[in-house]
């Protein structure tokens, strides 16, 4: 099975993917929470939508762990789907890759060794129209940048992931605010998309904020957005500036990345792709293609081309039913997996399937 697909601009993706062939690499996962995903129906990242805060946090104890620590469980769907740091975390084991969590405003502070954004905070519920303080944004926004720089010289790749339950919302939200025609276009973690709850979410952010949209995207974070997408954008803009190749390593939320990034002015200059899975790529009630199309025409899509549909777990076959999809940085850790470190397609699927036999003994 060819591991990759390209998914938008093959040409420019191969190449992307020859040059950054055998280089040092370095991940790292961006965690924030925004109140967004309390809200009933927006976010299945979590048992409830209350745990939903608490998700990001245990994502990355797992990550590095192996097992959660502010809480007894791992971060699992309403139908007991658990969270796709599992792609993650057994793709770094399996590989040795290195990487960091970087906290731009989780909830709860996760219990393990990670980097703190000096200005980080939660983000309020969008359909305030009030999400987060001006000044935060534009601070978040720089410490990341500085950031970037202090590490600059670690990897001469870097994969970018998130953690934020609600994320897709807070697209839509950010998106919008900036004048693009995003509605109907992010994607979900479940089956069905739930774009008309979104939708009210936003528009109900809108109407608080009649001088939107804008050009200024601190300005739409600070009404729309959140806490992870701003301090993302602000390191692409500081590891691009120093010829860094990036694989921006998720859904449609990266979407939002790119939007700040380019509306700040930030010419990627060919170093950027998106880096996702087949379930993304594929999903009906969401087009990754024609949001990156309005955004940034020149920027490449890539997709790890993972097919659980035979897998001995049932939990991972509900990943072929349209459940999770992407998250933690799955897909973009999967593809620098295989494009820089040289690891297959096979490998890194007995990796998963035996990460979830444990994961599986340790949580029942």
């Amino acid at each position: 099975m060819e591991p990759l697909i390209y998914a938008r601009l093959e040409d420019k993706g191969r190449k992307f993917i020859e040059d950054v062939k055998g280089r040092r690499v370095f991940a790292l996962y961006f965690i924030g929470s925004t109140k967004t995903s309390t809200i009933p129906g927006i976010s299945i990242a979590g048992a409830t939508p209350e745990l939903t805060l608490y998700t990001p946090a245990v994502d990355v104890e797992y990550l590095v762990l192996g097992k959660p620590v502010s809480s007894e469980h791992i971060p699992v769907t309403p139908e007991g789907i658990p969270t796709p740091a599992l792609i993650t975390r057994a793709v770094l084991e399996k590989t040795g890759m290195p990487f960091m969590v970087v906290d731009t405003g989780s909830f709860i502070e996760p219990k393990i060794p990670h980097t703190l954004l000096p200005s980080r905070c939660v983000g309020e519920r969008i359909d305030s129209g009030r999400a987060l303080d001006y000044e935060t944004t534009r601070k978040l926004y720089k410490e990341a940048g500085i950031l970037a720089s202090k590490i600059a010289g670690v990897a001469e790749v870097i994969v970018l992931g998130e953690s934020i339950p609600g994320g897709t919302t807070t697209t839509l939200g950010t998106l919008v605010a900036l004048g693009y025609n995003a509605w109907g276009k992010v994607s979900s973690a479940g089956p069905s998309n739930p774009h008309s709850l979104k939708e009210e979410v936003v528009r109900k952010g809108l109407e608080r904020n009649p001088d939107l949209p804008t050009s200024d995207p601190f300005k739409a974070v600070s009404r729309l957005g959140d806490p992870v997408h701003i301090s993302i954008a602000g390191f692409l803009e500081e590891a691009v500036r120093r010829d860094l190749k990036i694989i921006l390593a998720g859904g449609t939320q990266m979407a939002s990345v790119l939007a700040i990034a380019v509306k700040n002015g930030v010419e990627l200059n060919d170093n950027v792709v998106v880096g996702t899975t087949r379930w993304i790529i594929e999903d009906e009630s969401s087009d990754i293609n024609a949001l990156v199309e309005m955004i940034s025409p020149k920027t490449p899509v890539i997709a790890y081309n993972y097919d659980f549909s035979n897998a001995p777990y049932e939990g991972l076959r509900y990943y072929e039913k349209g459940y999770v999809k992407e998250g933690v940085g799955a897909g973009g850790t999967s593809i620098a997996a295989t494009a820089v470190m040289g690891f297959n397609y096979n490998e890194l699927v007995e990796s998963i399937y035996k990460e979830y036999e444990k994961l599986t003994r340790g949580n029942t």
